[in-house]
């Protein structure tokens, strides 16, 4: 639903901006926050799971921290202005990436030389995977696959993850991290293709932005924009 215009925070009450490594632990808190424990519980299984959460925290934190030196990858970060507390977080990865270089696998420590550039051992690499299980990967290379089926080698901006803190969701900072994007893809001629996967319960915020389903025969959750959505004929 639409949020009421009264709900959004006012235009001084909340930044939009580039987030940086220092940003890496809260990022994390918030996927842990966001996303719900049905998800984490086939990815991360509650047995395999560390007795402390700063534990679970860190490591991921560890795995995705090394992506803000990725040139085309863009942590885009909604703070409010009172406190500069972070409140949302979108990852949109730019076009002239490869699909293959999704920062949430484990390949991508092989393909963006991440080892080398940490200074990681096999150490720090098992220890930082320690409890993840292998439908981690497995999900995101069939998303991969999908997302290569549907693109090919098209440029595009690639959404992962959007997310509002609970007790700020409603109020508009979803579509102002959208929208940080859209100005970039859409200002091309023709406009640049944005893409993402999408849980059930997150589908209309996408729709009403302009994303629409990508042929179900090829998958379920995924949706594609191309351009704003064209104006209905009022006539």
């Amino acid at each position: 639903m639409p949020v009421p215009p009264e709900k959004r925070f006012k235009s001084d009450e909340i930044k939009i901006s580039l987030a940086d490594e220092n940003d890496m632990d809260r990022i994390a808190d918030g996927l842990y926050t966001c996303f719900p424990e049905v998800w984490w519980a086939k990815m991360e299984p509650p047995e395999q799971r560390p007795p402390e959460f700063i534990t679970r925290r860190n490591r991921l934190a560890a795995r995705l921290r090394p992506s803000f030196k990725i040139k085309e990858m863009n942590w885009i970060k909604a703070t409010l202005t009172s406190n500069n507390l972070i409140i949302g977080i979108a990852g949109w990865m730019g076009p002239g990436n490869s699909i293959i270089g999704n920062i949430w696998r484990r390949s991508a420590i092989e393909y963006y030389g991440f080892k080398e550039q940490e200074g990681w051992t096999d150490e720090d690499i098992e220890e930082m995977w320690t409890g993840v299980s292998d439908a981690w990967d497995a999900q995101f290379s069939r998303d991969d696959e999908i997302r290569k089926k549907v693109l090919g080698d098209e440029p595009h901006w690639y959404l992962g993850p959007l997310m509002t803190w609970p007790e700020y969701q409603g109020r508009g900072v979803g579509r102002l991290l959208l929208d940080w994007c859209f100005e970039r893809a859409d200002r091309e001629t023709p406009p640049t293709t944005c893409y993402l996967e999408s849980a059930p319960t997150a589908r209309a915020v996408y729709l009403k932005a302009g994303f629409v389903p990508i042929p179900v025969e090829l998958g379920e959750h995924a949706l594609v924009r191309r351009g704003p959505p064209k104006k209905e004929n009022s006539g």
